[in-house]
């Protein structure tokens, strides 16, 4: 009877102790199969962020060229017809489109305007993590995270270089259009000059004979 129930009390034992040892081997392929999933998570979200930084930093330079070219496009407008246009019979109205002129450069050179990233350089992530004692699910994470910072960063200036550069383009539209204006009033202004000479001297040359 007492080796009937010491029998039983070892099975039982062992029974248990294989059921701990299966629940450890599942435990085991879990833990392996959750980080082999980690792991590939990681690698699509590096490719992915990739992706976007290289689109960001395209962003960028397509900005910084087309602010480039309202720079140039303001000069050569300005050199033209910017001082020309200021004329005396039209009233200074030349005054305008070269004000609009300056102004359209200014906000482009807004736009060109050198802004810092705050993510941290490649020489101090090497010097952080070089001889670092965390793991390397912290170094990917902290990757992942300043690529994530940096995308977010460049993605908030190429909008404020857009809206610079949007208004930079308007002001250029309106300076052109204001330039054409007033180069149109200064070609006019002679005749206009002639014609109010000729309506001054038409009363004065109407009352010479009656002064006879």
């Amino acid at each position: 009877m007492i080796w009937s129930r010491s029998r039983r009390a070892a099975i039982e034992r062992a029974a248990v102790e294989r059921a701990d040892a299966e629940r450890a081997l599942i435990e085991q392929a879990q833990a392996e199969r959750a980080a082999v999933e980690r792991a590939a998570r990681i690698r699509l979200l590096n490719t992915d962020l990739e992706v976007l930084r290289s689109t960001a930093i395209e962003r960028t330079r397509q900005t910084e060229t087309k602010a480039s070219f309202i720079v140039v496009a303001a000069g050569v407008l300005a050199s033209a017809a910017g001082i020309e246009l200021i004329k005396t019979e039209t009233w200074l109205a030349g005054l305008v489109p070269f004000t609009l002129t300056i102004a359209t450069v200014v906000v482009a050179a807004v736009a060109l305007w050198p802004r810092l990233l705050n993510v941290p350089s490649a020489r101090k992530i090497t010097n952080r993590w070089v001889d670092s004692d965390k793991s390397l699910d912290d170094l990917d994470d902290y990757l992942l995270e300043t690529k994530v910072v940096e995308i977010e960063l460049r993605d908030k200036q190429n909008e404020t270089r857009a809206t610079w550069t949007k208004g930079g383009f308007v002001l250029l539209l309106i300076s052109l259009f204001t330039a054409l204006l007033v180069a149109t009033a200064n070609a006019l202004s002679p005749l206009w000059s002639d014609d109010v000479q000729e309506r001054i001297q038409a009363p004065a040359t109407s009352e010479a004979p009656s002064a006879s």
